[in-house]
């Protein structure tokens, strides 16, 4: 070969090169506009959720569930103790019984969990939203609204 066709075959394999590695720049951008919209959705979806009224959150689930802590050792076990609601073709992997893991926890000293969580699913498959502290029979992430308060708006909403 001569040296400069040697100098040509370098030069066609450095542009093939500069050629990938732009595509590849140039999907890796947009992978990563792509994630950020998506994530950037899912955001909002969910402080929208978090920022409805009572009234809305209830209308909105498609489940709404009661759970109890139980302890375990070091660790507050998240027990589903009742379904308030549970809207018809929802898919909703969950019974009375089951521990929800995502609301179990290891317990601090000194800390104060309550006694439970009210968990609000949207969607189907069911996707929780927001879970809400329960101290005794109020809900104190919902202005300390009574327990039977919410079931009362859940049987109104569904009616």
């Amino acid at each position: 070969m001569t040296n400069q066709a040697a100098t040509e075959d370098t030069a066609r394999k450095v542009k093939r090169l500069s050629l990938a590695v732009w595509i590849l720049a140039i999907l890796l951008c947009a992978t990563l506009l792509v994630s950020f919209v998506v994530l950037r959705a899912v955001s909002v979806a969910t402080s929208d959720f978090h920022n409805l009224s009572p009234e809305k959150q209830v209308q909105s689930s498609s489940v709404i569930a009661l759970a109890t802590y139980q302890k375990s050792g070091a660790t507050l076990k998240c027990i589903i103790s009742e379904i308030l609601k549970h809207s018809p073709d929802t898919a909703f992997y969950y019974k009375v019984g089951d521990e929800f893991r995502t609301g179990s926890h290891r317990a601090t000293e000194g800390t104060d969990y309550g006694d439970g969580q009210v968990l609000f699913f949207t969607g189907s498959p069911a996707r929780l939203e927001i879970a809400v502290a329960v101290h005794g029979d109020r809900i104190s992430g919902m202005g300390d609204m009574p327990v039977s308060m919410l079931r009362e708006r859940i049987r109104s909403s569904t009616q």
